[in-house]
């Protein structure tokens, strides 16, 4: 699922990109310093706080080796810098690092309160750990399709993510407060996911990116083609095509590493 970097830039990429500057705000990332970006994936983040600052030093995490690679080839100045590793194992010392965040990665995490443990410990006293999922089902790009493809194919229904965690409202407190943050908030952030015709929904789904890429891949022609159809006539009805104007909802939650 997170193996192709450019086919994952075309998919969500480019939701992480508008959504990562509404993260960075509630998190109150500041104008220098040595930030941590866990779970980097292809540098939407990454990018955001390149943009803001250029006094800050930037590490990068990510699990995906093409994923780092990939960020490693856009962002080629000496302070900024790219790991392979594990977020729930961190290799790196304690108190290393201003702030640490984490955008949109959560919710892939098999044990997210380590996580959150290794970002307080790497993170130094009264400094800012902060993170953000997609809330369930606040991605309307992705209900719509599994949606659909259920209609379709019910088979469909046991490749749908489901009960993912850090997803709902309160999941991300109750973690930070067990890792022992203070001060800690949640909000809601939310933005448009506006593709530009038919074709910019759909060719994304047909790359092999995320869940629903994977998906896409397992069907036969006919099968695939009744999927574009359904959706296309979900989408634009009888209407020329155009245009599709989507809701995106996402979590976020921050807190201080206590002094």
């Amino acid at each position: 699922m997170f193996s192709n970097a450019a086919a994952y830039e075309w998919l969500m990429g480019r939701w992480s990109a508008r959504l990562a500057p509404l993260f960075a705000g509630f998190a109150r990332v500041g104008g220098d310093g040595r930030v941590l970006d866990v779970g980097c994936g292809t540098g939407a983040l990454v990018q955001f706080l390149a943009d803001a600052s250029d006094r800050s030093i930037i590490v990068g995490i990510d699990h995906s080796q093409p994923f780092i690679e990939y960020a490693r080839s856009r962002f080629t100045c000496p302070r900024f810098s790219f790991d392979v590793g594990d977020a729930m194992e961190l290799p790196y010392p304690s108190h290393s690092f201003d702030q640490s965040l984490s955008l949109l990665v959560f919710m892939h995490i098999p044990q997210p309160e380590k996580a959150a443990s290794e970002m307080r410990r790497v993170t130094r006293p009264d400094g800012t750990v902060a993170t953000c999922t997609w809330a369930h089902p606040g991605l309307e790009m992705a209900a719509i399709f599994w949606e659909e493809a259920v209609r379709i194919d019910p088979h469909a229904k046991t490749r749908k993510p489901e009960n993912r965690p850090c997803t709902r409202p309160g999941q991300l407190t109750e973690i930070w407060l067990a890792a022992g943050f203070e001060a800690v908030e949640e909000t809601t952030l939310d933005l448009p996911t506006i593709f530009g015709s038919f074709d910019d929904y759909w060719i994304p789904f047909t790359s092999g990116a995320g869940p629903a890429g994977v998906y896409v891949e397992t069907l036969s022609p006919d099968h695939r083609q009744a999927l574009r159809e359904g959706l296309r006539k979900r989408l634009r009805g009888h209407r020329e095509d155009g245009p599709i104007s989507l809701k995106a909802t996402a979590l976020a939650v921050r807190g201080t590493v206590p002094s």
